[in-house]
C-alpha cells in the first residue's frame, strides 16, 4: 500500500481485477463447452482422472485430458532442477495446460508457454473443483459459485 500511495496509484474498477476472477470462466459451462474436443494437459500433484472427466461431462463436453504429475513440494524452489522431464511429458498437440502448483505455478506456466507456444493457466483451485477436492482449498472461492 505504501508503494501505491507513494506513486499516486489508486486501485479501482478501471485498473484492477483480482487474479481469481479468471476462476469465473474456468469453472463455467462456457469454458467446459469451449474445451470440447480440445487437448488439455493437467499438471498437478494429484488427480482423480474420473472426476475430471465427469466435471467436463456435466457440461456435455469431452476434451482429451492428459495428466502430468508434478511434485507436491519444492516446485517453487527446485523447478529448474526438475522441469525438463516434466515439460517433456506434455503431449505435443496440447491446446491448453491447466496448472496446480501453489506458488510454483507461475514458473511452470511460463516455461510451458515458452516451450509449446500455448496458454498455461494457474488454476489450482479449479483443479481442486475438477478433482472433487474443494476441501483442499478450505471451501469455495469467489467467482466459482454458479447457479
Amino acid at each position: 500500500m505504501d508503494f501505491l500511495h507513494t506513486n499516486h496509484i489508486s486501485l479501482n474498477a478501471e485498473n484492477y481485477v483480482p487474479f481469481y476472477v479468471v476462476y469465473a470462466y474456468l469453472s463455467s459451462a462456457e469454458f467446459a463447452v469451449a474445451m470440447n474436443g480440445k487437448n488439455i494437459c493437467i499438471l498437478n500433484s494429484e488427480f482423480n482422472k474420473e472426476s475430471c472427466r465427469n466435471w467436463f461431462a456435466r457440461f456435455n463436453s469431452s476434451p482429451k485430458l492428459e495428466f502430468v504429475e508434478i511434485p507436491k513440494e519444492y516446485v517453487a524452489t527446485h523447478w529448474e532442477a526438475i522441469k525438463a522431464p516434466i515439460l517433456d511429458r506434455i503431449p505435443a498437440r496440447t491446446d491448453l495446460c491447466i496448472v496446480g502448483a501453489g506458488v510454483g505455478a507461475l514458473l511452470i506456466c511460463k516455461d510451458v508457454a515458452q516451450k509449446y507456444s500455448i496458454p498455461a493457466v494457474d488454476a489450482g483451485y479449479v483443479l481442486n473443483m475438477m478433482n472433487d477436492r474443494i476441501d483442499k482449498s478450505n471451501g469455495c472461492r469467489l467467482y466459482t459459485i454458479h447457479k
